[in-house]
């Protein structure tokens, strides 16, 4: 009852002395809309990431090899890869595991590739096309900007934008997408100065083993320098090139990403008691998303810089705001001690102030990130990210989860700000504080 009676009486005086209170509210507001809209920043480009790198790149949720491939396969690929039965058992194990969704194998390789007057290095991968639609989804199921999309059946190239200039390929450079960011389907001419274009690699027997392949497709690979490099193909022409029915791994995607450390875990173990010799990786531990974790990681500690700063800004400006206010008002605490209030209810009563401070200068930061956030993300404005080959749409996402949490800490830190403060003027003698003149 005490403790209602002196929320009510805060909040009453909150609002009668609201000019004193004004600016620092907007401190807190103006600096917690900025880190929110930060936040959101920050979680559209995560989503943007894991799309591209779990759907569009087909890397799915978990990636399976074998034990040390991460950090040996260059050294000797064979040596890493999986045989035809250790790929059956792998198999039988992941078509036996409800929270698999889909699953594909992935042929890694480097060599040679040449359009009868230019050559070029190249990383490649052979891959299960069929399962690499169902991982991408129907938002990605056309992923070329020029040319077609690989086919199972069908012996073709998927070449990068880089890649695909240096072999004199010409297409037209302006990429057709939708709003949400994927292509428009649709072929559109792609134009090479060879009909097929000749591989040259090293098989898995030490000799020289050359293919001609027709190029289909022309794929943005995000990174600038993949671009220049990778090309694709499917599995069985992969094989073919390198004479040999092993894999270098698999993509799995699971029904929910929620998933992923549960059937990390019991697929270890299944495998383990299978005589399997494998690592199992989370596609963010994975090498290949190695720069999207990097980035990851700067970001997180410029929000929390960025965090500490409004914090003690927050904390200077309610404890200068309070302590005016508590001079302005020693004789209305007389008052109150005077009618029985004790020492701890005036400090309660200006740590409720300075909460209430917090939090309605928050949940108003809220409604502003919110509504930016809207603006922004419908203006179609975009920018340059270092070393990707395309620019990334500015987005925000609505992360009201992250909003409330970081609107619950500072309300926190308005609130101990305000209850120390308050200590000293709680504690003058009654007949003091009604002598004192401001």
């Amino acid at each position: 009852m005490r403790k209602s009676l002196l929320a009510r009486l805060a909040f009453a005086s909150l609002r009668q002395n609201w000019r004193h209170s004004l600016a620092t509210m907007l401190a807190i507001l103006g600096g917690f809309s900025a880190v929110s809209l930060f936040d959101g920043f920050i979680l559209a480009l995560r989503e943007y990431q894991e799309e591209h790198y779990i759907n569009k790149g087909m890397v799915g949720h978990v990636l399976i090899s074998k034990k040390g491939t991460a950090e040996h396969q260059f050294e000797d690929p064979w040596l890493y890869s999986l045989s035809k039965a250790e790929q059956e058992k792998i198999s039988v194990l992941l078509h036996a595991d409800k929270r698999v969704k889909v699953f594909m194998r992935h042929l890694v390789m480097s060599g040679l590739v040449s359009n009868g007057r230019t050559s070029a290095l190249f990383m490649g991968s052979g891959i299960d096309e069929d399962e690499g639609l169902k991982i991408r989804g129907e938002k990605w199921a056309w992923n070329t900007i020029a040319g077609r999309p690989l086919k199972e059946s069908e012996d073709g190239l998927m070449l990068g934008i880089g890649l695909a200039q240096r072999l004199g390929c010409q297409f037209s450079a302006q990429i057709r997408q939708n709003k949400d960011g994927s292509y428009v389907p649709g072929e559109s001419p792609l134009q090479c100065p060879a009909k097929e274009f000749q591989l040259s690699v090293t098989t898995e027997h030490s000799q020289v083993n050359a293919v001609s392949i027709p190029p289909l497709g022309v794929a943005d690979f995000q990174i600038r320098e993949f671009n220049d490099k990778v090309l694709a193909m499917p599995l069985a022409t992969a094989q073919r090139l390198l004479d040999t029915d092993r894999i270098s791994r698999y993509s799995v995607l699971l029904e929910h990403e929620s998933q992923i450390s549960a059937f990390k875990q019991d697929f270890s173990e299944k495998a383990q008691a299978a005589g399997l010799d494998l690592e199992t990786l989370a596609w963010i531990d994975h090498p290949l998303a190695a720069m999207s974790k990097g980035g990851g990681e700067i970001l997180k500690v410029f929000r929390g810089l960025f965090l500490t700063v409004v914090a003690v800004i927050a904390a200077m400006s309610v404890a200068n705001s309070m302590m005016k206010s508590i001079n302005e008002r020693i004789r209305e605490i007389g008052t109150l001690r005077s009618f029985g209030f004790r020492k701890g209810d005036i400090i309660w009563l200006f740590s409720l102030e300075g909460l209430f401070l917090g939090l309605f200068s928050c949940l108003g930061g809220i409604l502003v990130s919110a509504l930016l956030a809207f603006v922004l993300r419908n203006l179609g404005l975009t920018f340059n990210a270092g070393v990707l080959s395309t620019p990334l749409p500015l987005n925000f996402s609505f992360a009201f989860r992250i909003w409330f949490g970081t609107a619950a800490g500072l309300s926190l830190i308005t609130f101990c700000t305000a209850w120390l403060v308050s200590r000293r003027a709680a504690g003058m003698v009654i007949a003091d504080a009604l002598r004192h003149t401001a």
